[in-house]
């Protein structure tokens, strides 16, 4: 059996030098840019094309599908290897320390936006390939890596990949784009765009959040001037900034972010903003969302589920609109295998008499933990990592598993290093890095070598 940690310490150089590169690509969605060839915007499609152009480079066929994912096939013959990443990634917000874009290296730690979410893992994948292919260990079988370009708003990218384009069905595949050690349930995700329409005089603007599935850290709030109302946030210390000008009232709500399946990990400013001014100009309307928002799992609303495998529901705030007539907001609320998740958003709904409008739904993932994937996959992890007693999880997250057949998420965060994904300074340390590279080439030799 190869040295895999060895092999891996040899591609550290060239792999970093790529991981960096590749961050420096700022891969938002762009509306403003996007195309025919460029769906999802011209920095989504920059990242595309960098990571077609490093398949090229090691000599492997490769195309852009379509403009919506990137497709590199190594191995001519025999049972196919899946293997499905991203190259988007979420907006920028939060006070970050080091450049989001910048790909710093510093006291071991690569910084920037996709760091672990998910360049990182994704190319730890890629050079876990080739790795194989430089010593001679693709033999008998393919690996194909597809990277997407629509991942964090929903996986269109895959959904085209695999609905539209016709990709091949993989015998076994996995997503590096999770946790260590695999993942083998994944929750039901529906979200939500809501509005009403109603008056929140003295309010003139809200503006907050930037995507569904993070927690809103920042709320812009615009007002009539009102001295008395800057006067109880100071005296109440609540976690804003306040500008006052001759005409206007300004506070941005501060809060805390973090990836929409775990709000309880943040702060969230919607939730902040709305208490307080509810409280202070007896708008009921805001009072009761906040009321709602004081609890990520629903019971203050009669939404609360528990299940079995995948544990309790979550709501997350993610977005808020105001124009003085009309309040939007958005949901990502997710749910385990014995919820009746319609009913339970139509319990908030009701609660907060709001109208609610489907926008995207992602159906629950559950695998058996002794198929062949999930022990192949376990045991590569097991010695690879030496966790010899570590077991597969169940998570809130949605995982490009459920785009893709015959795949689990599988890896590449580790516990005691969680990345800060979506969230400021994004990471990954160089050791973790090259120890994904080692286990990803152990677990693709596994899955293509069994019988």
């Amino acid at each position: 059996m190869p040295n895999w940690n060895k092999l891996a310490k040899s591609y550290e150089k060239n792999a970093l030098l790529a991981l960096q590169q590749f961050i420096r690509i700022p891969s938002v969605y762009d509306a403003k840019t996007v195309s025919k060839d460029a769906p999802f915007g011209a920095d989504v499609k920059k990242a595309l094309e960098y990571f077609a152009k490093l398949g090229k480079d090691y000599g492997w066929e490769s195309k852009i599908i379509d403009g919506y994912c990137t497709e590199i096939t190594v191995g001519t013959e025999g049972p196919l290897i899946g293997i499905y990443g991203h190259s988007d990634v979420v907006p920028v917000s939060g006070k970050w320390t080091h450049k989001p874009f910048g790909a710093e290296i510093k006291d071991g730690v690569v910084y920037g936006r996709g760091a672990c979410d998910d360049k990182g893992p994704l190319l730890a994948a890629f050079f876990a390939t080739k790795l194989l292919a430089d010593n001679g260990l693709i033999k008998g079988f393919r690996v194909k890596l597809v990277s997407g370009g629509d991942e964090e708003r929903g996986s269109s990218c895959l959904e085209h990949y695999f609905n539209v384009y016709k990709g091949e069905t993989p015998k076994f595949g996995f997503t590096p784009d999770a946790n260590w050690p695999l993942i083998y349930a994944e929750k039901g995700i529906h979200r939500y765009d809501m509005t009403k329409e109603l008056s929140l005089d003295p309010i003139i603007n809200m503006d907050g959040g930037v995507v569904a599935n993070a927690v809103c850290d920042s709320v812009l709030v615009t007002l009539k001037p009102d001295e008395k109302f800057a006067k109880y946030l100071k005296d109440n210390a609540v976690k804003c900034e306040i500008t006052s000008t001759p005409v206007l009232l300004m506070v941005r709500f501060v809060g805390k972010t973090a990836h929409g399946s775990t709000p309880e990990l943040g702060e969230n400013a919607i939730k902040n903003a709305f208490y307080h001014l509810g409280k202070f100009y007896k708008l009921e309307a805001l009072s009761k969302i906040a009321e709602a928002m004081a609890d990520n799992n629903g019971h203050a609303f009669g939404g609360y589920n528990h299940s079995k495998e995948l544990g309790d529901t979550t709501y997350n705030y993610g977005v808020v609109k105001y124009d003085g007539k009309i309040l939007k907001m958005t949901l990502d609320f997710r749910f385990g295998e014995e919820a009746m998740p319609q009913e339970l958003a139509n319990k908030l709904f009701a609660f907060i008499g709001m109208e609610a409008e489907l926008k995207g739904e992602s159906k629950l993932l559950i695998f058996d933990k002794k198929s062949p994937l999930v022990s192949t996959l376990m045991k590569a992890y097991k010695w690879g990592a030496m966790d010899l007693f570590a077991k597969p999880l169940a998570i809130g997250g949605g995982t490009y598993a459920k785009e893709a057949p015959n795949t689990v998420a599988f890896g590449a965060e580790f516990k005691n290093h969680p990345g800060n994904m979506h969230s400021p300074d994004e990471y990954i340390y160089v050791s973790d890095f090259i120890k994904d590279i080692a286990i990803y080439a152990r677990a693709i030799y596994a899955l293509g070598t069994k019988k």
